[in-house]
C-alpha cells in the first residue's frame, strides 16, 4: 500500500489555446478539470495501474468535495479532513507551439485545529502501516516545512518509508532534517537547493549524496527530456526514454513519482538484488512520465499508454558527461 499526502491540492483547469498571446483576448479551444496535487496525481496514477493507494488530504465544502467525488468516480480511495477555506484552482494555459503557462493559486490557511485534524488522520492510517507515504507538493500558508520532517518522524516509528517530492523551503526543510528515504527533485529545484549550477553527471552525483542520510535512502533525479538520475550511497543509474512528442508536461513528475514506487513494490515482492532493483525503478519512472508527457491536460497513463521497451538504462554513467548532453 502507498500512502499519499496532498497538503494543498488543486483543482487543475488546462486550457488549449490555439497562440497564446499576453496582453491580447485568447479564446479557449478546449477545457478540462482535474482533481490534482502531487499526491493526487500519484494516488490517480497508481490506482489506473492496479496498485493499491490511499491519498489524503484537507477538503473544504466545495472544492474539496468536487475533487473527492471525482476521485471516488475512478476509484481512488480517499481519506480528508475539514478546512474552512477554499481548495486553490489552478489554470494552465497550453498553445499550440508546445507552451505551458501555469498560473497557480496560493491555496488556504490551514489554521492550527485544521492542522491538528488532518495529522490525526495521518496518524490514523500509517498505523496500517503501508509500505510508503507520499508527501508531495506545496504546503498551505498555516504549515511550513517543518510539518513534513513532523510527519517523516511520524511514518518512521510506524516502520513506513518516506518518499517527498517538494520544492524551495519545504525541499531544503526535508533534505537538510535527513528526514525523506526518496527524494524526487527535478535538475533545476537540485541546483536551487544546492545555491550553484550542477552541470554535470558527477556535479548532481556529488551534491545528491550530501544530502543521503544513509545507504537505503535515494534521490530520483528528473531531468526532463534528458531522461533521470537514480543516486545512492553507492549507486548512480541512468535511464531515458526514446523522444516523444509532448501534449502536456504538468503532472508527469507525479507519473514518473508513482512509477518508481510501483516498481519498488514490485523488486521488493520478487526479491530484486540491489542493481536489478535501482535500473528497473528508475526505468519505470522514466516510462510512466513520458507516457504522461504525451497526454493531455494533468491526464495520469495507464498500462496501454506505458512504453518500457523505449527506455534504455545505464548504471554508471560519465560523470564527466553534461546533463544537456544526456
Amino acid at each position: 500500500m502507498i500512502v499519499t499526502l496532498t497538503a494543498n491540492p488543486s483543482i487543475d483547469v488546462t486550457l488549449d489555446v490555439p497562440t497564446f498571446a499576453i496582453d491580447e483576448v485568447n479564446r479557449a479551444s478546449d477545457k478540462r478539470k482535474d482533481p490534482a496535487g502531487k499526491g493526487i496525481n500519484v494516488s490517480r496514477a497508481l490506482t489506473k495501474n492496479d496498485v493499491a493507494t490511499v491519498a489524503i488530504f484537507p477538503a473544504d465544502a466545495t472544492h474539496g468535495a468536487w475533487i473527492n467525488s471525482k476521485l471516488a468516480d475512478i476509484d481512488v480511495r480517499t481519506v480528508t479532513s475539514p478546512i474552512t477555506d477554499e481548495i486553490r484552482q489552478n489554470i494552465t494555459i497550453v498553445d499550440n507551439q508546445g507552451h505551458t503557462t501555469k498560473i497557480n493559486e496560493a491555496g488556504p490557511v490551514v489554521s492550527e485545529h485544521e492542522r491538528s485534524l488532518l495529522t490525526a488522520e495521518i496518524e490514523s492510517v500509517l498505523a496500517t502501516k503501508p509500505t510508503w507515504l507520499v508527501m508531495g507538493g506545496s504546503l498551505p500558508r498555516g504549515l511550513d516545512g517543518s510539518y513534513y520532517v513532523e510527519l517523516a518522524e511520524r511514518a518512521r516509528a510506524h516502520g513506513v518509508r518516506v518518499a517527498v517530492d517538494t520544492s524551495g523551503s519545504a525541499l531544503r526543510a526535508v533534505a537538510h532534517a535527513g528526514a525523506a528515504d526518496l527524494l524526487k527533485p527535478n535538475h533545476e529545484e537540485l541546483e536551487e537547493l544546492a545555491g550553484h549550477s550542477l552541470p554535470t553527471v558527477g556535479d548532481v552525483t556529488d551534491y545528491a549524496r550530501s544530502l543521503l542520510r544513509d545507504e537505503d535512502a535515494a534521490i530520483l533525479v528528473s531531468l526532463g527530456e534528458h531522461g533521470a538520475l537514480l543516486i545512492t550511497t553507492t549507486s548512480v543509474v541512468w535511464a531515458n526514454h526514446a523522444p516523444v512528442e509532448a501534449d502536456s508536461t504538468v503532472g508527469a513528475g507525479d507519473s514518473s513519482l508513482a512509477g518508481y514506487l510501483s516498481a519498488d513494490l514490485a523488486a521488493r515482492a520478487n526479491f530484486l538484488d540491489l542493481r536489478d532493483a535501482l535500473t528497473q525503478k528508475v526505468s519505470t519512472a522514466v516510462a510512466w512520465g513520458a507516457a504522461a508527457v504525451q497526454l493531455p491536460g494533468t491526464t495520469v497513463p495507464g498500462p496501454q499508454d506505458i512504453t518500457f521497451d523505449k527506455v534504455t538504462a545505464q548504471a554508471s554513467p560519465n560523470p564527466q558527461a553534461r546533463i544537456e548532453e544526456l
